[in-house]
């Protein structure tokens, strides 16, 4: 990837956020990640933003090299679970799939998608 944009525009579409989603969780508008993401530089505090949020890799954000993400011990997962709900079967079905990897990932996904369309047809 050769630049900054592009590679901000690669997470957010990794992380299946639209553009207004994805600045809601940095402070920013759906225009500003607009224009990020079609040249204008973003600056020093919405790339430490996107790092910290996202658990982003900020040696691969600035410059493409590395992991995109930067790898959680078993400690960071439960802590950053904890922060999404208060719920222990939650807690524990987010620390489960974030240990899969992208093929496992992507299995889920197709299970839960399964699952949701047919308790809509239930309904």
């Amino acid at each position: 990837m050769s630049n900054l944009n592009e590679r901000i525009k690669t997470l957010r579409k990794k992380l299946n956020l639209s553009t207004e989603k994805f600045g809601m969780k940095i402070g920013l508008t759906r225009s500003a990640i607009n224009k990020i993401e079609k040249g204008n530089k973003p600056s020093e505090q919405t790339i430490i933003s996107i790092c910290r949020e996202f658990n982003v890799n900020e040696e691969w954000l600035r410059t493409g090299e590395g992991d995109m993400f930067l790898d959680l011990t078993e400690d960071e997962f439960i802590k950053a679970a904890a922060s999404l709900s208060n719920d222990k079967f939650v807690r524990s079905l987010i620390i489960e799939y974030w240990k899969l990897d992208d093929d496992g990932k992507n299995l889920f996904r197709t299970f839960i998608h399964g699952l949701s369309d047919n308790m809509r047809e239930q309904e």
